[in-house]
């Protein structure tokens, strides 16, 4: 099977759209809303704006991580796209969420040379494969079970993070941010190594791409985000975040997660620490966000940018608490609320 280069997948996408295909904003809120203050229209957006991003490129909508995917975001209008690194095993970044190659979401077509032992490629490690081999699979070959609006793209081979560089230059999308995460299997010593690999070759390539002033690198393993200012101070980080077990909030000694700090020398503030580590926003699990973290957030002059947020009675409570911007599965609802809301909206960046 053949790469899809980035113009067939915005062909692609042309078919997907066929008939208002984009999905339907859902959702109760059928009132009238207010619209945003000033404090709360401010986010690590560098517009200014709201930050509305598409999570895995919209994966309610589009096969994840899918240049399909993110094309709708950039034609529908998103101020960040949201995606996944990992390494292969030829050292090469490739957008995609998982460790492990699921079934569910990734078949096999054949082999990338006769006889290969490696085969099938299906159930490996995105790790122990090399990019030739994971490009023989077809990770969109059906509708990701759970998520029954999805349109799936079929043959969507998984793309490397340079390839979504280059869709952003065959868009000419100057004001849309990528919002990058360093994908870390396993935190602290354990698996350094494989962590300080990802995190020099995320950090190499958006060098190379030139666009390091419209990105931000996000990571559940702050020790990465350590290592990204360690090399390239100019970079924006962004700390994702789980709940008090994951932060072994009232345990002894520094979670795995929080490269070296014990959340308990901040009283169990999450916002506290990622300040004091010298982070530029804070991510959290949109379970765990309350007005206090809000407001402690943003006095530690934080942006608050929850993850994953899909339903748009959500999506007006968390704004309703002041949240800076939401990573969503699904980006038409969210720019739907947004405009009930009067806020403005992100540019929209059809093909050139």
């Amino acid at each position: 099977m053949h790469k899809i280069l980035i113009t067939a997948a915005a062909a692609a996408l042309t078919s997907v759209l066929v008939g208002g295909a984009l999905l339907a904003v859902q959702g109760e809120s059928a009132l009238a809303r207010p619209a945003m203050s000033a404090e709360t229209a401010t986010s690590l957006d560098s517009n200014g704006g709201f930050d509305l991003q598409s999570h895995r490129g919209g994966r309610g909508e589009h096969s994840e991580e899918s240049l399909a995917a993110f094309t709708a975001s950039l034609e529908l209008g998103v101020s960040t796209l949201e995606l996944d690194t990992h390494l292969t095993r030829d050292d090469r970044i490739v957008v995609w969420h998982d460790d492990v190659l699921t079934e569910s979401k990734c078949r096999d077509t054949d082999a990338a040379f006769r006889d290969d032992p490696d085969y099938p490629y299906a159930g490996h490690r995105v790790r122990e494969l090399t990019l030739a081999q994971i490009q023989m699979l077809d990770c969109g070959y059906q509708q990701l079970p759970g998520y029954p609006e999805q349109q799936n793209v079929p043959e969507n081979v998984i793309a490397e993070l340079a390839d979504v560089f280059a869709l952003l230059e065959l868009h000419r999308a100057d004001t849309v941010q990528l919002n990058i995460e360093t994908k870390i299997e396993v935190p602290g010593p354990t698996g350094a190594d494989e962590m300080a690999a990802l995190t020099r070759a995320v950090v190499a390539s958006i060098a190379a791409s030139g666009r390091a002033d419209r990105v931000t690198v996000q990571s559940f393993d702050w020790a990465s985000l350590n290592l990204v200012r360690q090399i390239a101070p100019e970079l924006r980080l962004v700390a994702l975040t789980q709940g008090d077990d994951w932060l072994e909030v009232g345990q002894p000694g520094a979670s795995v997660h929080l490269g070296g700090i014990d959340i308990d020398d901040y009283d169990g503030s999450v916002a506290r620490a990622a300040a004091a580590a010298g982070y530029d926003a804070l991510s959290p699990i949109f379970e765990t966000v309350t007005p206090k973290l809000v407001a402690d957030a943003h006095a530690a002059g934080l942006p608050v940018i929850p993850w994953t947020v899909s339903e748009t009675a959500l999506m007006h409570t968390l704004i309703d608490m002041g949240v800076d911007g939401i990573i969503t599965d699904y980006p038409t609802r969210l720019r739907a609320v947004l405009a009930e809301r009067g806020a403005s909206l992100p540019i929209s960046y059809p093909a050139a």
